[in-house]
């Protein structure tokens, strides 16, 4: 399996309580299996603005994980349910250094 990363851009919107909840109940039941099968899913979420890009910058989320190929984790981006909430996707090999 390699390592990749996908970037999850969210422009700013405002999300009811709701739509917050309703998100992420249906990301938990997409990671679950993902996990089972070995995908390794390891998120995290960037701040939402920093000091070069203002207060309009998007909010970033990146999703570490592990596939067989490029096109593989391709395949796991475009089922995440971000999509639904109008985020931007970008899938990348991650080219960390190992120690």
């Amino acid at each position: 399996m390699k390592q990749f990363v996908i970037i999850f851009r969210q422009a700013p919107r405002e999300f009811t309580e709701a739509d917050l909840k309703q998100r992420s109940e249906q990301t938990r039941i997409w990671a679950a299996p993902l996990n089972t099968a070995g995908h390794k899913l390891d998120p995290r979420i960037l701040e939402p603005a920093s000091q070069w890009s203002g207060a309009d910058a998007p909010v970033t989320a990146l999703l570490f994980l592990e596939a067989r190929d490029f096109e593989q984790a391709t395949q796991i981006a475009r089922s995440h349910p971000a999509i639904r909430y109008d985020a931007s996707v970008e899938v990348r090999a991650w080219a960390g250094v190992k120690p």
